[in-house]
């Protein structure tokens, strides 16, 4: 999966938490038909960055919430690097 692909499917924390099991287990890659190779994960403090370190420089893609208070509610904010 190219950086760029992996990076328009991360809109929230719940698809880094799917693209995290699929890395982890390979027939959740099958049956979601991801190609992750290559690919790796770090738990950070409020998100998850992904690495990968394939043919050419390591390329990174961060899913990391931003956590502030609206009203009774969080609001939980994406950003990719």
């Amino acid at each position: 999966m190219a950086p760029e692909e992996l990076a328009s499917y991360l809109s929230s924390l719940e698809a880094a938490a799917d693209v995290v099991e699929a890395i982890d287990d390979p027939e959740t890659r099958r049956t979601r038909g991801w190609n992750l190779a290559g690919w790796s994960y770090e738990l950070i403090p409020w998100g998850v960055r992904f690495v990968h370190s394939g043919q050419g420089p390591r390329t990174e893609v961060a899913v990391l919430a931003g956590v502030r208070a609206v009203g009774p509610r969080v609001h939980v904010a994406q950003s990719s690097l």
